[in-house]
């Protein structure tokens, strides 16, 4: 768990990792090639929360092969009850599936990164569920958008505990020249692609049927169980976690120095720069996120302008004020006034720089 006490974003439990792995595995692909991928040595602790990166970075590695063997529906053929933990239950103790996707939303996290969503929303008679995902930009989108329309109806059937047809499944992206494995997977031919989000619409008669397994005190055990599960997780950090970690340590001691945080990571400096330049960053760009982090803190203290300026690094409180223009394209003035609570805030976005 964040400082905070909420689920850190960036990260996803083992359970959605495990099942793709074992779909890859089972197809005969080469694990070896997922050698560096972060957190993978913690698989099999169910406590940690493994980097939503590493995730994405199996699909792209394997996506290709999963596409002719299946598509994302493949790694559903090795699902059985509680390969997703708590969340599996929260759909056979549900009174109905409208409700059991209310509680499978608003306890998401357990099951994916916390920045992401299943969401149930009414439809006239109808519930559409739709899968909000922060990848959706990524070019292995569509066969993790494949991939979640199935675990929508897997978990819909295994609470109904009886096969479900939906009115409707929508995929983003163009239609595969092959989608009969899909047609097959998902129970329904009504399959329309280029959509902007993944989605299973149910009848109204499958949403609103009791369900078979309803148990009202379970559900508000097995919610309980989810949310002290989440309480407990503890994040395995990436590579570019631990980098970022030390960057922000040395801010607190003044100015950072390359060599230093390499040295505190048991890298060479040379070593530290290829690394950034792999993740799509550079010590320079990782050294203005930091400092805007530290100087937005700061600002939230009674130190003056000259006092923060040497904390960061800076020359002079003139070099300050550019920065600060620069990110928030106001001064420090702005800032002081509009956020008066001394608490820092989690999750600061950043302006990219070069």
């Amino acid at each position: 768990m964040s400082a905070s006490g909420q689920v850190p974003t960036g990260t996803v439990p083992p359970h959605v990792t495990r099942l793709v792995l074992r779909a890859g595995q089972a197809a005969g692909l080469d694990r070896n090639r997922l050698a560096g991928v972060a957190g993978l040595a913690s698989l099999q602790d169910n406590a940690v929360r493994l980097p939503s990166a590493s995730l994405v970075r199996i699909w792209e590695e394997w996506s290709a092969e999963l596409r002719d063997l299946g598509g994302g529906s493949l790694p559903w053929r090795l699902w059985r009850p509680g390969s997703l933990g708590v969340w599996d239950y929260l759909f056979t103790s549900a009174g109905t599936l409208a409700e059991a996707f209310e509680h499978g939303n608003s306890h998401a996290a357990t099951i994916t990164d916390p920045a992401e969503s299943f969401t149930p929303v009414r439809d006239g008679a109808s519930l559409t569920v739709s899968f909000h995902c922060q990848f959706a930009d990524h070019p292995v989108f569509p066969i993790i958008a494949e991939f979640a329309v199935g675990m929508i109806l897997t978990a819909a059937v295994s609470g109904a505990g009886r096969p479900l047809t939906p009115v409707r499944v929508t995929l983003p992206g163009p239609a595969p020249n092959r989608h009969g494995d899909l047609a097959e997977a998902y129970g329904t031919r009504s399959v329309e692609f280029c959509a902007d989000v993944p989605s299973v619409t149910f009848s109204a008669a499958d949403a609103d049927r009791p369900l078979p397994r309803a148990d009202p005190v379970l559900a508000a055990i097995l919610r309980d169980h989810a949310r002290t599960t989440l309480a407990a997780s503890r994040a395995v950090l990436s590579w570019l976690d631990r980098f970022r970690g030390e960057v922000g340590l040395s801010l607190t001691r003044g100015a950072p120095d390359l060599a230093r945080v390499a040295h505190e990571l048991g890298m060479s400096p040379r070593t530290v720069q290829r690394r950034l330049h792999e993740e799509g960053t550079s010590w320079r760009a990782e050294l203005e996120r930091a400092r805007q982090r530290r100087v937005e803190q700061l600002l939230k203290t009674t130190l003056t302008l000259e006092s923060i300026a040497a904390r960061v690094g800076y020359a002079d409180p003139r070099s300050l004020r550019r920065a600060i223009h620069r990110w928030y394209g106001h001064g420090p003035a702005n800032l002081r006034r509009d956020r008066p609570d001394p608490t820092p805030r989690e999750g600061l976005s950043t302006a990219p720089h070069s």
